[in-house]
């Protein structure tokens, strides 16, 4: 199972985009080769806290395309992009640190899979935008911060996924690589065909139905089955 788990992920073009726009290869290793690197510590870190891999190693991608010293404006840093305040919670001493970045961020992919009840959406949303940003949206109830600064101040529903553009791309975006909705003869395929694949194949958008974590489940064990979890990533 392991050998077939990780094979390499569907490259979608929202992400694809970016490295066009850079207009060359970056130096170091490509994003194969440092996919390759870290498949042991992701496995590994995926089964202590008993999560899919898969899960993992999808975040992994978004949040950095596997580089251990990637920073973000915020001040996310690492392969998982921790905050200083997360990485602190889960004794993160050194984001920059592949394996421990890894095994940080299982853990806590494994704490937010079991708060909501194993929704994937759900954890993906709360991995982005926060668990309490999530929590919110899913009760209803505001959210006020330390800094004063008040989520979901009109009580809005939507399920638990925010409504925030970035949040909703970044789970549309993990849940098309986890379904390998993306063929290798898809990769020039803009943002807007995305959506509208995403779409037809989940009617409610914020992605957050228990039948759409039902189809994800069931994806997900039939590519188990056909050895095609992935497609390559170049």
């Amino acid at each position: 199972m392991t050998s077939r788990l990780i094979q390499s992920i569907s490259i979608l073009l929202v992400l694809t985009a970016t490295t066009m726009a850079q207009g060359r290869r970056e130096p170091g290793p490509s994003l194969h080769e440092r996919e390759r690197q870290l498949e042991p510590l992701i496995i590994e870190s995926a089964n202590r806290y008993g999560i899919d891999p898969r899960i993992l190693r999808t975040v992994c991608f978004i949040e950095s395309r596997f580089r251990s010293g990637a920073v973000s404006p915020k001040g996310a840093r690492g392969l998982m992009q921790f905050m200083p305040a997360t990485a602190i919670a889960y004794g993160l001493q050194n984001p920059n640190d592949p394996k421990a970045a890894v095994e940080a961020a299982a853990h806590y992919l494994s704490d937010l899979l079991r708060k909501f009840g194993g929704r994937v959406d759900l954890a993906l949303a709360a991995y982005n935008a926060g668990e309490g940003t999530v929590e919110a949206f899913q009760t209803g109830k505001p959210l006020i911060l330390a800094s004063g600064k008040i989520i979901n101040p009109h009580r809005l529903l939507t399920g638990g996924i925010p409504p925030y553009r970035e949040t909703q791309e970044y789970v549309k975006s993990a849940v098309a690589l986890l379904m390998g909705s993306q063929s290798s003869t898809q990769r020039s395929v803009d943002r807007i065909s995305l959506t509208s694949h995403l779409a037809r194949r989940f009617p409610n958008r914020n992605l957050s139905t228990p039948r759409t974590f039902k189809r994800l489940r069931s994806s997900l064990a039939a590519n188990e089955k056909t050895g095609s979890t992935f497609i390559e990533v170049q």
